[in-house]
């Protein structure tokens, strides 16, 4: 695995404003169109019950995206608008002006929105820079997300992770596709699986990955690759487990290719889409071979868990 390219010193920032419910569809459209990373700032709340914080929906975030200086800034965000015009998004969008900005000047912006977070039975998710006791019975990740995706607070991926757990993978080899900060793939190394193979088409994503792994002590559990199930360097082995924590319109142009390294019985999560996608997902997922035994919910996202046919 070769290094990406080092950041240059100062970088622009497109950023919007949008309705928290709508801020991972607007960041996957950045995503697509700013090479040098995605933050979304949203409030949370910190919830009892659950001991964790929660994102609110309800209030706006902000999404952020960062191009090197040398890009037309302007030419991009005028893409992205035209790209989300069409996009279901629960209130209109505030655009910001572009702005150059030295990295330091981000770096760790997003950070007060990042604490301590307890999602199912027993993962906790614990920010790299906050000190935390471990408790009977917890699996402790840590995380810095730096650019990537992948803190835990997004619904989609606390339901893979209580999927994960639900599931219980010890013993298993997982494919993690669109592993961003690799949060799943550790996750599934301290609850027993014995392999994990952990893709990634953003080279910095992969970076953020293997620093996590590295720190969390599982970097020899973990392979990490930039790439996809669809390339000439696809993986030929197969897997007990598959998580895809990508988007809808993703896990349906890949469910050939994930229905094809999963082994008979194997298990399928996936989740980052929304409601109305349901029906279309489950239909192209069963088409492939797969069974869909459960669809999770939280609010208006969905993950469906599945099943290859033995």
């Amino acid at each position: 695995m070769s290094a990406p390219d080092p950041r240059p010193d100062s970088l622009t920032e497109i950023s919007v404003e949008t309705a928290g419910i709508d801020a991972e569809l607007v960041a996957d459209a950045f995503r697509q169109a700013c090479s040098q990373g995605v933050a979304i700032e949203a409030p949370s709340r910190f919830d009892r019950e659950t001991e964790t914080y929660l994102l609110d929906g309800n209030a706006p975030a902000l999404v952020k995206g960062y191009v090197p200086p040398a890009d037309d800034a302007t030419r991009i965000a005028d893409a992205l608008k035209l790209a989300l015009q069409a996009a279901p998004l629960d209130r209109p969008l505030v655009w910001k002006r572009p702005r150059r900005l030295h990295e330091t000047d981000w770096r760790d912006a997003w950070k007060k929105h990042f604490g301590v977070q307890r999602i199912g039975h027993g993962i906790v998710i614990v920010p790299s820079w906050i000190e935390y006791q471990l408790r009977e019975g917890e699996v402790v990740v840590r995380i810095d997300p730096g650019m990537a995706f992948g803190t835990g607070q997004h619904p989609t991926t606390a339901m893979c992770l209580r999927a994960l757990e639900e599931i219980d993978p010890s013993g298993a080899t997982v494919l993690d596709l669109g592993c961003g900060s690799g949060i799943l793939s550790i996750a599934a190394v301290f609850l027993g699986a014995r392999h994990v193979l952990a893709l990634d088409t953003d080279p910095q994503a992969i970076n953020v990955a293997a620093q996590n792994t590295a720190d969390n002590g599982v970097g020899e559990a973990i392979e990490l690759r930039t790439g996809t199930i669809e390339e000439k360097t696809a993986p030929e082995e197969t897997f007990d487990l598959a998580l895809a924590n990508i988007s809808g319109l993703a896990v349906e142009r890949l469910a050939p290719a994930l229905a094809s390294v999963l082994k008979p019985g194997g298990r399928l999560i996936a989740g980052g889409f929304l409601e109305d996608r349901v029906d279309s997902l489950r239909h192209t997922v069963e088409a492939n071979g797969l069974r869909v035994e459960r669809v999770v919910e939280d609010g208006i996202w969905r993950t469906i868990l599945a099943r290859r046919n033995s």
